[in-house]
């Protein structure tokens, strides 16, 4: 594991990957960040289309981080395994630096849009919404860091697997159930998405169902965003298993 560890981390200087790490979430937050002023936190709906902005970002990021960390080195893949490697040591040491800079992304795009914007400060769980923000973003981020890893183990080339970023995000954005209403299948095909428990996580956090609701909306939100530390915990957990499943299912490719 070290030595692949090393191997990888080195392969990234390279191709001098953390400056895009690095420079992508900054300016990506920035201007996401300039969408925040204005009712954030005091109306119930222009918070929720923000909160689901900061969402679609994390989940952006993620999938840009690591849609090509597989797919790309094939031929040296093969070679580690040829050569002794196992596939779950491969894919663990992609994992673990890929959560390095995924934990490292989310406390950038926190930091930016808490720049903007004043976040409450009381949490659900620990006593913190600043942490519980990172945490939060940093689960959504890398949940969609190891789905792009289990698409990267999954497409042949760099070319496929760049074809099938944009169809990815389309997914997760109109299945959220944010830009419009879903029926109840859809509403069913929603659960399996990022985005959906993402926005639900956020928006829970930041009790957005005591704003001020200025248009009707559903009863069923209150339970959606229900600002408790057991449903925070769950939506926590949710997104653990989506890491999970994306992990064992890129492993078994591999």
């Amino acid at each position: 594991m070290g030595v692949i560890i090393k191997n990888y981390i080195k392969n990234l200087k390279n191709e001098k990957s953390h400056y895009i790490f690095i420079g992508f979430p900054l300016i990506i937050s920035i201007c996401v960040g300039l969408t925040l002023r204005g009712k954030m936190f005091e109306d119930y709906r222009d918070t929720r289309s923000r909160l689901f902005a900061i969402v679609c970002v994390a989940i952006w990021i993620g999938l840009f981080n690591s849609v090509l960390e597989i797919c790309k080195e094939r031929e040296s893949i093969k070679m580690d395994l040829d050569s002794g490697f196992k596939s779950i040591e491969l894919f663990f040491a992609r994992f673990l630096v890929q959560a390095v800079v995924c934990l490292f992304q989310s406390i950038i795009i926190f930091v930016i849009c808490a720049l903007f914007a004043e976040f409450p400060s009381e949490g659900a769980v620990i006593g913190s919404s600043y942490i519980e923000y990172i945490l939060s973003i940093f689960l959504i981020t890398f949940s969609a860091d190891v789905m792009g890893l289990l698409i990267s183990s999954l497409c042949p080339s760099n070319d496929i697997a760049n074809r099938s970023l944009p169809f990815i995000l389309m997914v997760q954005f109109i299945f959220s159930g944010q830009l419009f209403e879903l029926g109840d299948t859809l509403d069913k095909i929603s659960k399996f998405t990022i985005s959906k428990w993402g926005m639900d996580l956020l928006g829970s956090i930041g009790n957005i169902t005591d704003l001020t609701i200025t248009i009707p909306v559903e009863d069923s939100i209150y339970d959606t965003f229900k600002f408790s530390a057991e449903h925070v915990i769950n939506l926590w957990a949710i997104l653990i298993l989506f890491i999970l499943i994306f992990s064992i299912l890129s492993i078994l490719f591999i």
